[in-house]
């Protein structure tokens, strides 16, 4: 584990936001070689990278501040604006890169589909990277547990530590990035048999909407936010959004949009 990866000066760089970016980086450069074998266009997949990459720090940074530590920042507003201390939450970033995504899609006339599809299935490579940030500095952490795999954090600088110093708590950084690797395999190996766009879209959103939300259970960190007497928490709430509109993607598009009824644009 390393909270902090260098020093500027007397403020320490959290290892959170490198990982973010290389994970980024890396979906960017997949995505736009999908694009190339599939005749669309990799122009449009590197200004989805760069649009996603802006959008997902202001919507992880959001989220973070608007459902996790509202009255932090309301003591002092200026503490938004102090990203490289830490402080941002996946979910946040997923809907505002997708919102990003629809706005530039429709301006440039572009089949959305086809590109969320190659988005879908590279997603998974940004999620374990985000996942591996978690770990290495110790947010998302487990319920304390006797399981014997398991984590335990001793590092002044982790945020478990300050919450359950020493004690054995459940591996959830390294089974989500597990879940990564198994979603990134599966949704390979199901992009070689999809038969319409949305296809790979609607898959990405049920299994990680479904695969989260049961991982969910076994997080100790009580602070992203609990309701319904503490028994479901906010990123299981969104992941039932996951789970509901990849169901009506995949019975809508199935339908309507056949792998050869749509020719690939602006190549």
């Amino acid at each position: 584990m390393r909270p902090f990866l260098f020093y500027i000066g007397n403020t320490a760089v959290p290892a959170f936001f490198p990982s973010i970016m290389a994970g980024a980086l890396l979906m960017t450069w997949a995505a736009y070689r999908l694009a190339r074998q599939r005749g669309l266009s990799p122009v449009a997949i590197l200004d989805m990278g760069i649009i996603g990459i802006l959008a997902s720090i202001v919507g992880a940074r959001l989220f973070h501040v608007l459902v996790e530590y509202p009255h932090y920042y309301w003591e002092d507003p200026r503490r938004i604006f102090y990203f490289w201390q830490g402080g941002f939450v996946s979910l946040g970033a997923f809907i505002a890169a997708v919102a990003g995504w629809l706005i530039y899609f429709r301006v440039r006339r572009l089949s959305l589909l086809p590109y969320l599809d190659i988005a879908g299935q590279t997603c998974p490579i940004i999620v374990f990277f985000v996942r591996l940030g978690c770990l290495l500095i110790g947010c998302c952490y487990g319920k304390p547990t006797d399981f014997f795999l398991h984590l335990t954090f001793n590092h002044p600088g982790a945020t478990a530590y300050h919450f359950f110093p020493g004690i054995p708590l459940h591996a959830t950084q390294p089974y989500f990035m597990a879940n990564a690797v198994i979603a990134f395999l599966f949704l390979r190996w199901l992009s070689r048999r999809r038969s319409f766009h949305g296809q790979i879209t609607a898959a990405f959103l049920l299994y990680y909407g479904i695969s989260r939300f049961l991982l969910e259970f076994l997080r100790g960190d009580a602070d992203r936010g609990l309701y319904f007497h503490q028994s479901i928490s906010t990123g299981q709430i969104v992941m039932l959004c996951f789970i509901v509109a990849g169901t009506l993607l995949y019975r809508l598009a199935k339908r309507r949009l056949p792998i050869s009824g749509i020719a690939p644009t602006d190549r």
